[in-house]
Order: structure tokens, then sequence, then C-alpha cells
């Protein structure tokens, strides 16, 4: 039969005669609702992921006719030439997502937005998902041999833990339930040439492009910022998040035609060593002890509470890596132990022709 969830003790004890203004609570896993216009999951150990793009892309009109290109609304974008008025950019209101278009009368065509590039004409676009709308990732959920038997709830008041959920398991054979390590709770959503720019047309060609990926990792029930440019008020739970969280994660986006490069902070590890020192650690013989200190996490990225946080990605197109390639065994890893938010950003790049 299935136990009832026990208490978690108390860990803030409530005077008598003190008032407490606000009570907050979560539960894992769950999800926020920061602007009202959209929702940010978070896994079962609380982290959640949003991903901006922000692309500079150079094309050209080899034919001898103009041609509207269509663009997709869930990106901003605006064209760069003459007054700057072919433009669409999106805004949060009123906890609804619009779209505003600049010159509606030059980016609208058969009621689809986009632009014109006239014969022979050389243009530089930017197309952007922004913080007003950004890319929201479902992060995997961290899994061990205790299943759900874990803290499932916590119970603030005025910023202090004061009570929560934790759930038990019906058996007592098992004693432990294994050793945590960092698992890996994203993977990429891989972004080619073709994918990108499925132009339909011989006389549309992408010369380039070049362009910054920023993923913000957040630990949700320590951190629920109610914005994502960090310039508005702490959340309900502002910075006495309680729980440490350890995970593994890479690049939310992958441009295997370019080149990926600046990655800010620098990653750990890459995809092949992460496998060979975590995911098959079962099978390799501890080496004994050499000294009586703690044990070093070697190659571990230099970890402080504003530096790491991590979250999930369910892309459309899931990269499944296989080390047997090169460029997958070199797939950047980030090994993270925070409790608040980290931005990793890295920079994308491309040229018709190669490099």
């Amino acid at each position: 039969m299935k136990r009832i969830a026990a208490a978690l003790f108390i860990l803030f004890m409530v005077t008598t005669g003190i008032s407490f203004a606000s009570a907050e609570s979560y539960s894992l896993p769950g999800s926020y609702n920061p602007t009202g216009a959209y929702t940010i999951p978070y896994n079962n150990i609380g982290i959640s992921e949003i991903v901006t793009i922000d692309l500079n892309v150079t094309l050209v009109n080899t034919g001898q006719y103009p041609k509207f290109v269509i663009v997709n609304p869930r990106y901003d974008f605006e064209v760069h030439r003459l007054d700057g008025s072919e433009n669409m950019t999106s805004i949060i209101s009123g906890g609804q997502i619009y779209h505003v278009p600049g010159n509606e009368s030059k980016i609208v065509l058969n009621y689809y937005v986009g632009f014109w590039i006239m014969p022979y004409e050389t243009v530089l676009v930017s197309f952007r998902i922004t913080n007003q709308n950004p890319y929201i990732v479902q992060t995997t959920d961290y899994s061990s041999l205790c299943g759900n038997g874990k803290i499932t709830q916590v119970n603030y008041e005025n910023g202090g833990l004061v009570s929560g959920v934790i759930q038990e398991l019906p058996e007592i054979s098992r004693i432990t339930c294994g050793v945590m390590y960092p698992q890996l709770i994203n993977s990429p959503n891989v972004m080619t040439i073709k994918s990108m720019f499925p132009l339909m047309d011989s006389s549309i060609k992408v010369i380039k492009y070049d362009g910054i990926v920023r993923m913000k990792l957040t630990n949700v029930p320590g951190n629920p910022s109610p914005c994502i440019s960090g310039e508005c008020e702490e959340g309900a739970f502002g910075e006495k998040a309680n729980f440490w969280t350890l995970f593994a994660v890479t690049v939310p986006l992958l441009f295997p035609d370019g080149k990926m490069y600046d990655y800010t902070p620098h990653y750990t590890m890459t995809f092949k060593e992460y496998m060979e020192r975590y995911m098959n650690f079962t099978e390799k013989a501890s080496p004994p002890p050499t000294t009586q200190n703690a044990p070093e996490l070697s190659g571990m990225f230099p970890l402080s509470n504003k530096l790491l946080t991590g979250v999930t990605v369910t892309p459309t197109s899931e990269f499944k890596p296989n080390p047997s390639t090169d460029f997958q065994a070199e797939l950047p890893i980030w090994i993270i132990l925070m409790k608040g938010e980290v931005v990793i950003t890295y920079r994308v790049s491309w040229r018709t022709g190669g490099w």
C-alpha cells in the first residue's frame, strides 16, 4: 500500500505573536508564470531554462525580379536599410504578447510578415528571440532509484522555510538509492542552414550569419524573478533558497554547419569526457584514496552562487549525441552546482563556402 507522505521537519520556528505578511509554497516538478504571458516549467529539482537568440544574416537576391521573404513570426526582425521601418518586435503588455510591426505597407504581403529584396540587392537582417518572448525549454527530471522519494513540496513564510513534504518509499530492503552525479538535463535543438532558411527560391541566397545565443538557467523555487532582464523586483523566495542543485547541461542550440565559439563561462568538459567520467562510472573500480583530504572534483567548472543554474529542453528536433562522431564528441558540457541562477552565452557564425 502506498505510504502517505510524511511532513518535512520544520526548519524555521514560528514564534507566537509574530504575524507574517506573505506565505508562498511550491511543488516539484512545477512551473511559474513571471509575466502572465507565458509559463516557465521547471523539473523535479527545480531547474528552468530560457533562451534568447540574436542573429545578423546577410542575404542576396541574385535574380532580376523582387522577392518577398516570409519570416516566422516567432522571431523579431529588422531590415538594416533606409529608415529602418521594416521591422517587427514582440512586447509584453497586460499579460499578453503583442507583435508590433513597423511600416506594415512594407512588411506585409498576403497577410504574411516579411521583407522585400530587390533585384541584385544584398541586405543585412537581424532576427531575434528576445526576453519579451523567449524560447522556453522543458528540462528533464533528475532520476534515481529512490524515484519520487524526495522533497516534493516546500512552504515559505516571509522568505523563510517553515515546512514541506517528503515522500517515503514503501519498501525497506533498499537502504540507499545510489550516488548523486550530475545528470544531463537538456539536449540541443539542431539549427542547420537548410532548416533555418528554407527559402524555396534559387535566387535568394544566404551569404553569412553571425550571432549570440544566451541561455539562462534558474533554480526557480529559490529565485523566481518575474522578468528575464534582471531589472525588476526579486521573486517571492528571494535569495533564501535552501537547497543546492547539481546537474549537467549542454548548449540549447547546436549549429553543425557553422562555428560555435567564445563560450562564457567556458565549459567544464566535452560530451566524450562526460560519458567516460559519469556514464560508465559503475563499470570501473574506484582507485584507493591517496590522501585523507576530501576528494576533489577534477575538471569541474569553478562554482559559485552567482554562476550556475540549470534546466532541460524538449526541442522540436532532439539531438541525441553519438560519441563516434568527433563533432558530437566535442559537444560542450557544463557541470553546475548552484542555488541561484547562471547565464551561459556563446557565439555562432557561418560563411558560404566555408572558412
